[in-house]
């Protein structure tokens, strides 16, 4: 497929330099003690220093404190400055990881810490193409479908999950977190693909593990739980128009609940279970 104008747009606005940046944003519609965000811009101040500075048609520029890793910075920008953007450019970012299979996208969402990095990277071993590791772009530009857009080409696991997968580790996410880049060579998709499922991941003890559809009403309510930094949404767009992207989302992607046992003897079996339904999918 060749790339699509959503995925276009957000590579045009995604570039990123040094600089200064403001203190404030002069048009804002909500400021909060971290972030502030207008209807062309987004601007992030944290803790420890670190600050960002987006607008519309310019880029983003960013200021660090002396001493903080280039990886400290990637990861914020690769995180909330890019769910701005998207949803700033009139894309939609999911809080989830996704694989692609015989040319469609299947991405998992959940509370962190739900498994969703480990799962995509369990796959990949399985002959499977990661897609996007914790945040997936939709591009509805195209009226007859909805399209993923390929996200950063990093896989980030837990301590825990790197042993699970038998994954190598590399650089430290952040110092002084036990949260890794995956060292392993992986295979990412680097086309804009057609998103055919959804997996709302859970890990409910007294349940019996298994996939099951979500229908009516509550796939509406699913769908809008799996927004990436929904309340940058919520300051930017009305309630129609949230409501209709919700509703379009919901209507055009199946959404299946995947439960499955969190301990260690059983994650193959999990594993098993999701790839068997994924390959059944395009059958």
């Amino acid at each position: 497929m060749a790339i699509s104008a959503g995925m276009a747009r957000l590579q045009a606005e995604a570039g990123l330099r040094e600089g200064a940046v403001p203190a404030s944003l002069p048009d804002a519609l909500t400021v909060t003690p971290t972030y502030e965000i207008s209807p062309n811009a987004f601007l992030l101040r944290l803790p420890t220093g670190l600050a960002f500075h987006y607008r519309r048609g310019v880029g983003t520029t960013y200021a660090r404190p002396a001493g903080m890793a280039d990886g400290e910075v990637s990861l914020f920008f690769d995180g909330s400055v890019y769910g701005a953007i998207a949803w700033l450019n009139g894309l939609v970012p999911l809080h989830a990881s996704a694989i692609s299979y015989a040319g469609n996208v299947y991405a998992f969402t959940g509370v962190s810490g739900e498994g969703k990095s480990t799962l995509v990277a369990a796959l990949a071993q399985r002959g499977l193409t990661v897609c996007s590791d914790d945040v997936l772009v939709l591009d509805l530009s195209d009226p007859g479908q909805v399209i993923a857009v390929p996200g950063h080409k990093r896989l980030k696991l837990w301590a825990d999950a790197l042993t699970l997968t038998g994954r190598q580790s590399d650089d430290a996410v952040r110092p002084g977190i036990d949260k890794f880049y995956i060292a392993d060579q992986i295979e990412f998709d680097a086309q804009p693909l057609p998103i055919r499922r959804l997996y709302m991941l859970e890990s409910i003890v007294n349940a019996d593990p298994g996939i099951a559809p979500i229908t009516g009403a509550e796939r509406f309510t699913a769908l809008r739980s799996a927004y990436y930094r929904p309340q940058f949404c919520g300051a930017i767009a009305d309630q129609a128009d949230y409501f209709a992207t919700a509703a379009r989302l919901s209507a055009a992607i199946a959404i299946s609940r995947f439960n499955r046992s969190r301990e260690t003897a059983d994650f193959a079996a999990g594993i098993s279970m999701i790839e068997a339904d994924i390959r059944g999918a395009t059958g």
